[in-house]
């Protein structure tokens, strides 16, 4: 599936992990994987279950099919592989990379339930050299699947498994990244689930948000009516019958609201200190919002790194398009060693983000369903002058 896509790519029945801060780096994965399939994603008899990962996430996959197997589901492992991802991106031809492959649109029609964890292990060693123009192609190719998924039935898991590869991809100690995760899983999603719908709430019938930082950014813009997504680690019966595609989608660890709003009525600055892009840093970013176009944007470094995804793309990359605030506790900011790490689920960081927001109900489309979030820490947000965040802290 188009990477760009599950990047967008649970209810108030909390998972219960029973993990540690000391054990989460090795939870029993017959317990999470029964858990996940009755409880995340709730198999039933007949169902068509595919779950699709890297060689180094086979143990979780197993421990999931046999679940998922138990519960009556018809299950299909799908493999991806470091080293044939890392080919596409490199060796082949150029003239192919704009192959679209819409078989998979019928494939995916079959689907009952997919479970999609990390195709790769060493995610910044597969990402290492690959010009932003090749990575546009490849995404490109596989935007047809975007406007068709909300005619589909599947409901989607997109699991982060974590590895000390992977924690070392974002400049993080492996250590401290796979407690970290593990951790985040564990996160009381009760909680999480009742601040989500909170919060999902006060979206739905506001009329106006204003989104402040220390850093200097002040932006205001109105809602458009359109129903935010919540996603808290379960999709629940009534979520698992949704149109919409988001609304039939969640990951785990989880925890975020996000809202398409109005998008010509984006105005003020955003500013912000640190921003990951392709696992580089952008430091001291700054654009204007005007009507909802951002322009003008600046950056100490790592602006060549962003200029290159927009070329790479097409239509309108740089349209105001949605916001999300995080509801994790378990899953802090790491900004030490020369890291940029902002997790979405992480409680009380807020994003603004450019470009495709046709998964919320927008009306942006962008070649390659291009989009880039940018992480407001410390972020104060009213809602109708109300005040639903203060200083990157839920309130409420």
């Amino acid at each position: 599936m188009n990477r760009l896509l599950m990047a967008f790519a649970l209810s108030a029945v909390a998972l219960s992990l029973t993990m540690t801060r000391a054990a989460a780096d090795a939870p029993n994965l017959q317990q999470l994987a029964q858990r996940i399939i009755t409880t995340s994603v709730a198999v039933q008899p007949g169902e068509v279950v595919v779950i699709e990962g890297g060689k180094h996430t086979i143990p979780l996959m197993e421990a999931l099919a046999i679940e998922a197997q138990k519960a009556g589901g018809l299950v299909t492992l799908w493999l991806d592989s470091d080293k044939v991802i890392r080919s596409l991106d490199t060796e082949v031809p150029e003239q192919f990379l704009s192959q679209q492959p819409r078989y998979q649109a019928t494939w995916y029609r079959a689907i009952d339930v997919y479970i999609n964890l990390p195709p790769a292990s060493d995610i910044a060693a597969l990402d290492a050299g690959v010009s932003a123009k090749r990575l546009g192609e490849i995404n490109a190719a596989g935007e047809f699947l975007t406007p068709l998924l909300d005619g589909m039935k599947y409901r989607a898991l997109v699991i982060t498994y974590p590895t000390d590869q992977r924690g070392k991809s974002f400049k993080l100690n492996g250590a401290t990244y796979v407690n970290m995760v593990w951790g985040a899983m564990g996160a009381d999603y009760t909680k999480i689930a009742a601040a989500g719908e909170s919060l999902k709430h006060k979206l739905a019938v506001g009329k106006t948000v204003r989104i402040t930082s220390p850093a200097g950014t002040d932006i205001t813009f109105k809602l458009a009516g359109r129903m935010p997504n919540l996603t808290d680690g379960i999709i629940t019966g009534p979520q698992a019958k949704g149109h919409k595609f988001v609304d039939r989608s969640a990951g785990l660890p989880d925890g975020v609201v996000s809202v398409a709003p109005n998008e010509k009525s984006a105005n003020g600055k955003v500013v912000v200190p640190r921003a990951a892009c392709r696992f580089g840093v952008m430091k001291n970013v700054a654009f204007t919002l005007k009507n909802g176009m951002a322009s003008g944007l600046t950056a100490a470094s790592g602006l060549d790194c962003f200029n290159g995804l927009v070329a790479a793309s097409g239509g309108p990359t740089m349209e105001f398009s949605n916001i999300s605030i995080g509801l994790n506790p378990a899953w802090p900011n790491h900004e030490e060693n020369g890291a940029a790490y902002y997790p979405g689920p992480g409680a009380g960081l807020v994003f603004v983000s450019i470009g495709d927001n046709q998964l919320l109900g927008g009306s942006v489309k962008t070649v390659g369903n291009f989009g880039f979030g940018f992480p407001i820490t410390h972020a104060t947000v009213y809602i109708d002058g109300v005040k639903v965040v203060d200083n990157g802290n839920l309130v409420g």
